[in-house]
């Protein structure tokens, strides 16, 4: 694959009468003598590459602004965003990888990688981003490429690894005359005990105000539950990732925990619940850095972020993970130029505003503290860049696609309160391990 790839950006770059930027790499097809080269570019097509995401309107508008330089600085490239909501993104990419109707470029979360490297549908980019002088390539911290590396090949670059945090509303706080997470925090006091001694304070059914929310959306059951399990010593695969782990003592108690805040505690909205923070019915809310895009558009209450709460094993801190990688594709030469362009120190400048950066020259740096004016630099600090050491990515495998689906098929029995919690565990055991092999 890198020998065609390398074989391929050769040809483009002859073909075009280009030569090789810097900075971000950028191709010049303003070459040729004599005008001839410009009249036989003027009567090409453009190329037209798609980048698939799942982000959210803010987060698209940034990524439409970052496409509109590329094009200015890479005549006959047009790039178009796709955007497929992160709960469909790993099946839908998996068939349209299939069909050959892919994207040339998109972003990946960690638990997608294993199955797209097994199946050998990721472009090899080491030479691409190593050897070019102008990308800066030494300046990306080395442990967020490792889930990319097989050897001497590379097939993505991480452009975000946020931690989950808490969201807070400082108006239902201050309401209830309580302490914010931020100050128990500080005080060394933040555990799920004071997590849920709030929560039930703020609960007003009479208002339809709750406590908490742990749930994004309710098909992505790890982002809400990982934290969770961890904070209370439960594992959800073995050590060697071979074995369902989750039937275990810690993994009753933690899942318990859940099951009452909803329905004994009801500080929790119901399953199927939409009601999002930025409405102003829920307290606390547990999400990525990148919630903030939504976040900042909050103009009706205060709002700030915190560390997760500890539990007897710790905060359990889950660390969020996305790369952006070349797929199989008719313009890998093009396509590796783009995504060299949006992982750029330049480009990661910009989109530090909602994503915890993987380059040192900017997230060491007050780019990340000081992108937008929320949260504050200190509130950063201590949510995000502090959280970071201990923080855990959660486990991928190469059949996640089928576990993830089994997994949420069967915690709806949970949600419709159809199953006790140790006969969903015994179920889940039975129906996850197989696919484990």
């Amino acid at each position: 694959m890198r020998t065609r790839l390398l074989s391929l950006i050769a040809a483009a770059l002859l073909a075009a009468g280009c030569s090789a930027g810097t900075g971000n790499g950028a191709l010049d097809a303003q070459a040729g003598a004599g005008g001839t080269a410009d009249g036989a570019a003027a009567a090409q097509e453009p190329v037209k590459l798609k980048f698939s995401i799942w982000g959210n309107d803010a987060q698209k508008a940034m990524y439409e602004e970052l496409i509109g330089k590329f094009e200015q600085l890479h005549s006959g490239l047009e790039v178009e965003i796709m955007t497929i909501p992160f709960a469909d993104y790993q099946q839908k990419l998996s068939i349209m990888l299939a069909s050959r109707t892919a994207p040339d470029v998109g972003w990946l979360a960690e638990r997608m990688i294993p199955q797209l490297l097994e199946s050998g549908q990721l472009a090899d980019i080491a030479a691409e981003v190593k050897e070019d002088p102008g990308y800066n390539y030494p300046d990306i911290y080395p442990s967020t490429l490792d889930i990319f590396r097989r050897e001497d090949r590379l097939y993505g670059i991480s452009f975000s690894t946020p931690p989950v945090l808490i969201y807070y509303n400082k108006d239902l706080f201050r309401e209830k005359g309580l302490k914010t997470p931020t100050e128990l925090y500080k005080e060394g006091k933040w555990n799920y005990d004071e997590f849920l001694k709030a929560a039930r304070s703020i609960t007003d059914p009479q208002r339809g105000i709750y406590g908490m929310k742990l749930v994004r959306d309710w098909n992505n059951w790890s982002d809400a539950l990982l934290p969770l399990l961890w904070s209370h010593g439960a594992e959800l695969f073995d050590s060697g990732g071979t074995a369902f782990a989750l039937n275990s003592p810690e993994g009753r108690e933690s899942l318990q925990l859940y099951s009452e805040l909803m329905f004994k505690d009801k500080v929790h909205p119901l399953p199927g619940d939409e009601r999002t923070f930025d409405s102003g019915q829920i307290g606390m809310y547990t999400d990525r850095y990148s919630y903030t895009s939504k976040a900042r558009a909050v103009t009706d209450f205060e709002w700030d972020i915190a560390p997760m709460p500890a539990g007897i094993k710790g905060t359990g801190t889950s660390l969020g993970y996305a790369g952006v990688s070349v797929f199989e594709t008719r313009h890998p030469a093009e396509a590796a130029e783009f995504l060299k362009f949006i992982t750029s120190a330049e480009s990661m400048s910009v989109t530090a505003q909602y994503f915890v950066p993987s380059r040192k020259s900017v997230l060491e740096s007050d780019v990340f503290l000081r992108a937008a004016s929320q949260p504050s630099p200190e509130s950063i600090q201590l949510a995000v860049l502090d959280q970071m050491a201990d923080a855990r990515i959660a486990p991928g495998h190469k059949n996640w696609q089928q576990i993830d689906t089994k997994i949420q098929m069967l915690l709806d029995r949970l949600y419709t309160q159809s199953s006790s919690v140790d006969e969903l565990l015994g179920e889940m055991e039975l129906e996850v391990n197989p696919l484990m092999k």
